[in-house]
């Protein structure tokens, strides 16, 4: 009672629920909840008794199949829907920033920015930085590009708590590496999330 939040939002299991019911337009069955978030059934079993017991989750009754629904009239579910919905929008708002910031670049001699590595296939861990690759046309070019997102970082690291990491080159330095390319950096140019300019692997290879 004097921390619900605590109770409502106090584990990994919590949240994928409540983001599993809040996303659905539908009451969903208690097998569909645990299907659609991947994780253990003990853990949703678990996350889905305790939100009911707060009052958050409400079960509805009928039907073979329980059926599991957030409840809109509780004290807590608008600022719930608040708080999901920004965290629905997180990665994407700030993969906004990093693309504005990239697109001004190109006037600097940007060629290609992407983010690569850990965030890049969606395996990030919690405090991991966020590699963005900038290949510019020569290293003056890189000086001005590398500039321009060092003055844009701060601010997005303090708004967003991501950790941002430049990894930049000149063109030739870049196309010369790629020619010695290991596995690794194969796959890592291939599964690269472009922010402006030419795909990664277009760049290297042509």
């Amino acid at each position: 009672m004097h921390e619900p939040l605590a109770a409502v939002m106090g584990t990994r299991g919590k949240i994928a629920v409540l983001r599993i019911l809040w996303r659905a337009s539908t009451p969903l069955a208690y097998r569909e909840v645990v299907r659609r978030s991947g994780m253990a059934y003990r853990s949703i079993d678990l996350a889905l008794g305790e939100l009911a017991a707060t009052g958050v989750v409400e079960q509805l009754e009928g039907g073979r199949e329980r059926r599991m629904r957030l409840r809109a009239g509780h004290r807590l579910a608008a600022a719930i829907s608040s708080l999901l919905q920004v965290d629905a929008d997180f990665y994407a708002s700030f993969r906004v920033e990093l693309r504005a910031v990239a697109a001004a670049s190109q006037r600097d001699g940007l060629l290609a920015a992407a983010i690569v590595g850990a965030a890049a296939r969606r395996e990030e861990t919690l405090g991991s930085d966020l590699d963005v690759v900038l290949i510019a046309r020569d290293s003056d070019a890189v000086s001005r590009c590398r500039d321009r997102f060092a003055a844009a970082v701060d601010g997005m690291t303090a708004r967003f708590g991501v950790p941002i990491k430049l990894i930049t080159y000149d063109v030739a330095t870049a196309r010369a590496m790629w020619h010695t390319r290991t596995p690794a950096a194969m796959h890592s140019v291939r599964e690269s999330e472009l922010l402006a300019g030419t795909a990664l692997e277009e760049l290297l290879s042509s």
